[in-house]
């Protein structure tokens, strides 16, 4: 009979869990997508009012919440050695239902209810819902860009061509979330501020649920356009291993903990805008600098 392995055992098992994992961890993301979908069904319109709204808030975290599978999955496959055809495929899919599909159907339910319980309907409805449909067209171009682009190594994850759709979902998800934070005015923070909604607060309220269905259109644009070059802020945070970048981390996720939704409103708003604005200073400058 031929010798046993040291350890008593055959490698292989360990070599298909390990293949497995990135896996399970991508199946986690297309999971929160579900949820997030079905929480924004769940939203009815009754008598005139919406039932349920604060379904709309749970599905903006449960995107958040697939954004942490999205970050590891990739990560833990690259680090295990077992990345594939078949994982890459399955995480674009996920990527589709949870920040894609789910983004563009919040945008739109939480539109139509807020002109709901102000007691008017939405004057243009069909707009928001084809401006909707740019950004789940935007992010499902996307990824089927990165699909053809895909490259395994590391070196290539630091950088992204285009808004990645995680970012893009999560911009629409912390606005949804602020929304609710200010609406309902039950925080800590808040009712220091206030024992009340001030008046500037609704105002704010309105702004969003304004200005969210043109944010939708530019953020599918940005995520196909090739003229910006996206951060990949997970791994460049990840990577470095200083000790004044684990203090910065530390200090981030327990402004993070304590207020959650202008923290993460204000992080995926500048991270959209700073590409494009590096951009245009740098054409600025170039202009001033060339010859009349």
């Amino acid at each position: 009979m031929p010798a046993a392995d040291d350890d008593g055992g055959d490698p292989r098992p360990r070599a298909s869990a390990a293949a497995v994992l990135p896996n399970l961890i991508t199946i986690g993301n297309a999971v929160c997508g579900f949820l997030a979908l079905t929480h924004i069904a769940g939203v009815r319109i009754e008598d005139g009012h919406p039932s349920n709204l604060e379904y709309l808030n749970r599905a903006a975290w449960f995107i958040l919440l697939g954004m942490v599978f999205d970050v590891f999955d990739g990560r833990v496959a690259r680090l295990t050695g077992a990345t594939s055809a078949l994982g890459a495929q399955l995480d674009s899919f996920c990527d589709l239902v949870t920040f894609g599909l789910a983004p563009a159907g919040l945008m739109v339910k939480l539109h139509s209810c807020a002109y709901f319980e102000l007691g008017t309907h939405a004057p243009w409805g069909k707009i928001v819902w084809a401006l909707g449909l740019l950004f789940f067209l935007g992010a499902m171009l996307r990824l089927a860009r990165f699909n053809v682009d895909h490259e395994p190594g590391e070196d290539h994850h630091l950088c992204f061509k285009g808004m990645p759709t995680p970012a893009a979902a999560g911009t629409v998800a912390a606005l949804v979330l602020c929304y609710f934070w200010l609406k309902n005015w039950k925080s800590w923070e808040l009712l220091m501020l206030a024992p009340a909604q001030p008046e500037w607060a609704q105002e704010f309220c309105r702004a969003i649920i304004i200005f969210l269905p043109f944010v939708t259109p530019l953020l599918g644009y940005a995520m196909v356009s090739t003229r910006f070059n996206y951060p990949h802020v997970a791994s460049r945070l990840l990577v470095r291993r200083d000790f004044d970048h684990l203090v910065w981390l530390i200090f981030g996720a327990i402004l993070l903990a304590l207020t959650a939704e202008p923290v993460l409103a204000i992080g995926f708003l500048g991270y959209m805008a700073w590409t494009p604005i590096c951009v245009l200073i740098g054409k600025l400058k170039g202009w001033r600098a060339s010859p009349a």
